[in-house]
């Protein structure tokens, strides 16, 4: 089965975060793993990958932290999980032969497509769910 592990998962809440401060500067790693919480020490390990894939940058100091490295419309969430999880593979390749390689094939293409978003359009979705559970009494 298809799963993304807690590093996928963990990786792309950090970075819709980010790309939510994205004009306001850096976030400090402890805010983010506060807020979400996830393990401090495993979200710094994602996040060096990440900067070493070039979607992260990183700043020291009292105001330092860690800020997306390019603008969120350009970073795909595909592509950040491939990085995170490897590649996209509901079947093995050498299973994917064979009567039904049609089939296989259609699945990771659909898969794909449906994660295949920018890292500006999760964050608008979020902003709106956000704004649809808003109740005032």
């Amino acid at each position: 089965m298809f799963t993304i592990s807690a590093k996928g998962i963990y990786g792309l809440t950090a970075v819709v975060e980010l790309a939510m401060s994205h004009k306001s500067g850096p976030v400090q790693i402890r805010d983010i793993a506060t807020a979400h919480g996830i393990p401090q020490h495993y979200l710094e390990q994602i996040l060096v990958v990440l900067k070493k894939a070039g979607f992260v940058e990183s700043f020291r100091g009292a105001q330092g932290g860690y800020a997306l490295a390019r603008e969120p419309r350009s970073i795909s969430v595909l592509e950040l999980l491939a990085v995170l999880e490897g590649r996209l593979e509901i079947v093995p390749d050498d299973k994917k032969g064979g009567a039904l390689s049609f089939f296989w094939s259609e699945i990771e293409t659909t898969v794909a497509g449906a994660i295949d978003r920018t890292l500006d359009d999760l964050v608008q979705e979020k902003i709106r769910n956000e704004q649809s559970f808003v109740y005032t009494i």
